[in-house]
């Protein structure tokens, strides 16, 4: 076993961008709804490629839980004049999860990493996943092979070319579809891969492009934000 500094290399980088409602804004105006998926238009320039997977942040003025979703980058036409991507989500109904988290009080924030995980279950069974995010005392898991089982005791590694980093044993708290959330009872100090991860989550979010939603903005007044059309590959015309 490596230490948690050594750790550092498993991990990747992680493509985040940030959006910041207030509270006078009409949220579901700036989202389309495309049957099992969703857009939004996020209005400033991003350097992802089109096609490329992100993790957006979306905070609402006044809450202490922000939405964190995993959305495909889809940039607008080269003739476009209006600066921004298209953002498609596989998840419908974004506004009433944001509203949803807004109304939560969570102790400890959740914070997007990308991590090769190695889980040993607690009859032995061993499967590699995807840590998609961690907060001081917990994670989710995503990409899992097969379902865990809420109330089981995981034994969690970081995987990496170096090596591997023992984040130790967790709680499942929580399954939905291949993803699953992580209590650890030894949070933080006494879990030092764990503050390791949290600590480069955090360097990570800090240096995010973000963007704060206008005072004109016309969803104020009932009305769509200005966007451009629709991508066809998102069925738009």
């Amino acid at each position: 076993m490596m230490d948690s500094r050594e750790a550092k290399a498993t991990l990747v980088p992680v493509a985040l961008v940030r959006y910041r409602f207030d509270a006078l804004a009409n949220i579901p105006l700036h989202f389309h709804d495309l049957g099992e998926r969703s857009a939004f238009f996020f209005p400033a320039e991003l350097p992802h490629r089109d096609g490329q997977w992100i993790f957006v942040e979306f905070a609402v003025e006044g809450s202490e839980v922000p939405c964190l979703a995993r959305g495909r980058v889809r940039a607008p036409p080269s003739n476009s004049t209006v600066v921004g991507s298209w953002l498609e989500f596989p998840t419908p109904d974004l506004p009433a999860i944001i509203r949803n988290l807004a109304q939560i009080r969570r102790e400890h924030e959740r914070l997007p990493i990308d991590v090769t995980a190695s889980v040993r279950c607690a009859d032995g069974a061993k499967l590699v996943c995807r840590i998609a995010d961690v907060s001081a005392d917990g994670l989710r898991l995503s990409g899992l092979p097969f379902f865990l089982n809420v109330g089981e005791d995981v034994s969690i590694e970081m995987v990496g070319e170096r090596g591997h980093s023992n984040l130790g044993k967790g709680l499942v708290v929580w399954v939905r579809g291949q993803e699953s959330g992580i209590y650890f009872e030894q949070g933080g100090s006494g879990n030092q891969s764990l503050v390791m991860l949290v600590e480069q989550a955090v360097a990570v979010r800090s240096s995010a492009i973000e963007f704060a939603h206008p005072d004109s903005c016309s969803c104020r007044h009932g009305q769509r934000p200005f966007e451009p059309p629709l991508p066809g590959a998102m069925g738009g015309h």
